[in-house]
């Protein structure tokens, strides 16, 4: 008697990358793999991390590259709102500022407690991902290439909330109330260059751009700068 599994949406997508990666290593004119490091910018969050990232994949033709990679982007968070002490007393707790990742709670003083105002937002978070990519090669020379290259970024992160409780008397704490994990799929694109110092060695530089969209938290943009090493075979 047969007997059959379901098909889950992370095997299905498993299977998919090693058909993939089969049918373009079938047809390849050779492949590579390389490290890279680099530095994260947003505009959107005020901090972020250093990117490290791991490719490999096959070179479909002269001009075409299939290319997997994981990466790290390091920890982007946002800076904690200010308060304002100036004008808190029992009928006014203190004033938050740049809370747009988060929202404010106030209460006024009773006969136990001095006013407190609460704010409760979006902190900081730390993706990882699995790169599909496809890269199309420009060479300018012998030994320096330009390249394109987009596919699919396949992200997931732990975040932080945040809770700070500020009271009249000018006192405040922060602590982490609730860390998550978030997933989903977004493009990720960029360019650089490939310069061949051996007939086997290359250094590499590339800026790409991706964005975390979830429905967890509001969009953020990332920008990310690298320079490393790759080794073709």
């Amino acid at each position: 008697m047969f007997s059959f599994r379901p098909v889950t949406p992370l095997s299905a997508c498993a299977a998919l990358c090693i058909s993939i990666l089969f049918c373009a290593t079938v047809h390849a004119d050779g492949g590579f793999v390389g490290l890279q490091v680099g530095i994260t910018d947003s505009q959107d969050m005020d901090d972020s991390g250093n990117t490290i990232k791991v490719i490999f994949g096959p070179d479909i033709t002269r001009h075409l590259s299939l290319e997997f990679g994981l990466m790290d982007i390091g920890e982007a968070s946002y800076r904690d709102p200010s308060i304002d002490f100036s004008e808190a007393d029992d009928d006014n707790p203190p004033v938050f500022s740049d809370t747009s990742h988060g929202s404010v709670s106030r209460s006024t003083a009773t006969d136990t407690e001095p006013s407190v105002a609460t704010y409760t937002g979006f902190a900081s978070v730390r993706p990882q991902s699995f790169l599909i990519t496809f890269r199309y090669n420009l060479p300018i020379s012998d030994s320096v290439g330009f390249f394109l290259k987009t596919g699919a970024n396949i992200w997931w992160a732990d975040y932080d909330i945040v809770e700070t409780k500020a009271w009249q008397d000018g006192s405040s704490t922060r602590r982490i109330v609730d860390s998550r994990q978030t997933s989903a799929v977004d493009q990720i694109s960029g360019g650089g260059f490939i310069w061949k110092v051996l007939k086997t060695m290359s250094i590499r530089a590339e800026i790409e751009t991706t964005a975390l969209d979830s429905k967890d938290f509001e969009r953020v943009r990332f920008q990310l700068l690298t320079i490393g090493g790759q080794y073709d075979f």
